[in-house]
């Protein structure tokens, strides 16, 4: 298995990947107990349509690479990458800054909710976060294939290109008073969300226009980063559908 390569586990996750990106299948890892299932089948049709190795392996060598793979695990050419630059062309625009999700899960749940929020592209840290892993593209359900993932460390110049394509950065804190019911949207707008454990970076607190908070009864706990995202971004997109 070439290791430039990305791992796509999870029914939902191939059948989205049969629809969009069929054409950069290149090698497909099945279950010894694959024959029974239709999208496998149709998967392994695809593969061989496409002259892709088809491997029939045991399921502990599966679940090396995901351990809830459904029976089969495709291996693909990476997405094509996008740039800050390519971003914000049209009237609104929703753009995600995860400042270091470690938890494959929740980037998982992060990008499927961002792809049903008709976020634009996700910027996150090339170090201390999760990357595409094939659990994450089970998790997303398919979303991988249509929010593109913009990797770097220092998003201060890449947020700043987007200040000057007209974009307001807005950070989220327990520990400003402002919350996201009192805010109102701008047309194109980047959300920040801070790591599970940490929250922002004071690096990144730096680069927002404002910071916002999310309305809860106890002091003493926190939304899961993933719910924080999913509340954010709906109220950012009721908004943006009202304008």
């Amino acid at each position: 298995m070439d290791k430039k390569l990305r791992a796509i586990a999870g029914n939902h996750a191939i059948q989205e990947f049969i629809k969009t990106r069929p054409n950069t299948i290149r090698e497909v890892w099945l279950s010894q107990r694959h024959q029974s299932d239709p999208l496998i089948r149709e998967l392994s049709a695809l593969a061989q349509k496409k002259r892709a190795q088809v491997s029939v392996k045991p399921d502990l060598q599966l679940e090396k690479i995901c351990r809830t793979h459904q029976g089969a695990i495709v291996f693909a050419e990476p997405i094509p990458e996008v740039s800050v630059h390519d971003l914000g062309k049209g009237e609104k625009s929703i753009v995600l800054l995860l400042d270091g999700v470690e938890d494959p899960h929740n980037l998982g749940a992060l990008i499927r909710t961002s792809w049903l929020m008709g976020v634009e592209a996700m910027l996150i840290p090339a170090d201390r976060a999760v990357g595409l892993t094939a659990a994450v593209h089970k998790v997303a359900c398919g979303g991988v294939e249509h929010v593109p993932l913009i990797v770097g460390n220092q998003f201060a110049q890449e947020v700043e290109i987007l200040k000057e394509k007209g974009f307001w950065v807005f950070g989220f804190s327990h520990e400003t008073e402002k919350t996201i019911f009192d805010w109102k949207a701008t047309e194109k707008v980047v959300l920040c969300l801070g790591a599970e454990d940490k929250g922002l970076r004071k690096t990144t607190e730096r680069i927002c226009d404002d910071q916002l908070r999310l309305p809860q009864l106890s002091a003493s706990a926190s939304y899961n980063v993933s719910v924080a995202a999913g509340m954010a971004l709906s109220e950012t997109f009721r908004q943006h559908s009202l304008m």
